[in-house]
């Protein structure tokens, strides 16, 4: 290739890519029982999200998921599409590599594959914490380089690492399990993964319900409103109580707090983050200004210094827009997304 053609081939990348990048990308929330998507631009939905079923098999998911691409290609310019999934993803191929018990046959699936050559778009494939991770950084801080782990404390706890602006993967993709830090050496709780004391056994809506169970079972039942739901005990009950001033109610929430705050600790002396971003569903119940004051009387001067703890603000939309916005950013950032 002479000179010119080299120039030429340059300029028209670049011009590919500045048309690219003005355009749309179709993020793609995959769960087990539901695919959510939206057209995603400048780090938010541009576009009503939709909903559909989760079919049952491997087969069927990419059936599902190419019909939702021409779906929207039939109505939309699109840049590319990133899609977000549950399991461990090889983001490089595009495959799952590990799965979960909610897509049961998903696990060595290469999603990247089937779908690139079908639908003539560039696919973008990660894990569906990460995403969301990426979407809540992204949303926040947008190009700057910061270090922010968003936690996803619900009925387990999920987490995505952004290391200086990036997804932070591990050496087998597996990174950002951090529900299963130990907080105890006691063996009294057992976890979800089989093993004892992890960080999800105390920190995660179960967690919270155990810890109120425990308080109950050493006080008499005049001593907690509780009491009256203590075998259908919810989230909502013990917020209810805490709303009445219901000590015992008072006094789990505080102490659920406590855990969750080690191992937010835990986290930060390791990786020194500039922000937490707690999202899932307990994260309308957090007291950010307590859990920020446990957090830093908890941890080393340095790493608690300038260290903030905030709610999510993309929400149930996180997945959508981090997936959306990866399949952007692969275009002008190849390297760095």
């Amino acid at each position: 290739m002479d000179i010119n053609s080299q120039e030429n081939s340059i300029i028209n990348t670049k011009l590919d890519q500045m048309l690219q990048s003005t355009l749309p990308a179709l993020g793609i929330d995959l769960g087990g029982t539901k695919i959510s998507c939206g057209l995603v631009s400048n780090y938010k939905l541009v576009s009503e999200p939709k909903q559909y079923k989760t079919p049952k098999g491997s087969a069927n998911i990419l059936d599902q998921l190419y019909k939702i691409i021409e779906e929207y290609k039939a109505k939309n310019l699109i840049a590319g599409v990133g899609v977000a999934t549950a399991g461990i993803v090889d983001t490089t191929s595009g495959t799952v590599i590990d799965s979960t018990f909610n897509l049961p046959g998903w696990a060595g699936t290469n999603i990247k594959q089937y779908l690139e050559p079908k639908t003539m778009l560039p696919i973008h494939v990660e894990n569906d914490a990460n995403a969301a991770a990426y979407g809540e950084f992204k949303s926040k801080f947008q190009n700057h380089n910061l270090s922010t782990i968003v936690v996803t404390l619900g009925t387990g706890i999920g987490g995505g690492i952004i290391l200086n602006g990036q997804i932070f993967h591990g050496e087998n993709y597996a990174a950002g399990e951090i529900g299963h830090l130990k907080i105890s050496f006691e063996n009294k709780r057992l976890c979800t993964c089989g093993h004892f004391d992890c960080w999800e056994a105390y920190g995660s809506g179960p967690g919270l319900l155990k810890t109120t169970k425990e308080l109950l079972s050493e006080v008499n039942s005049s001593q907690s409103v509780l009491y009256e739901n203590i075998n259908d005990l919810s989230t909502s009950h013990i917020i209810q109580a805490i709303e009445n001033n219901d000590f015992l109610a008072k006094k789990a929430f505080d102490l659920w707090h406590h855990h969750v705050s080690i191992g937010l600790v835990t986290i930060a002396q390791i990786l020194n983050p500039r922000t937490f971003i707690i999202s899932g569903g307990m994260s309308p119940f957090v007291n950010y200004t307590l859990l920020q004051e446990m957090v830093i009387d908890k941890a080393l001067a340095k790493v608690a210094q300038n260290l903030e703890i905030h709610q999510s603000r993309l929400g149930i939309h996180a997945g959508i827009i981090g997936a959306g916005q990866i399949a952007l950013d692969a275009i002008i950032l190849p390297k760095n997304y």
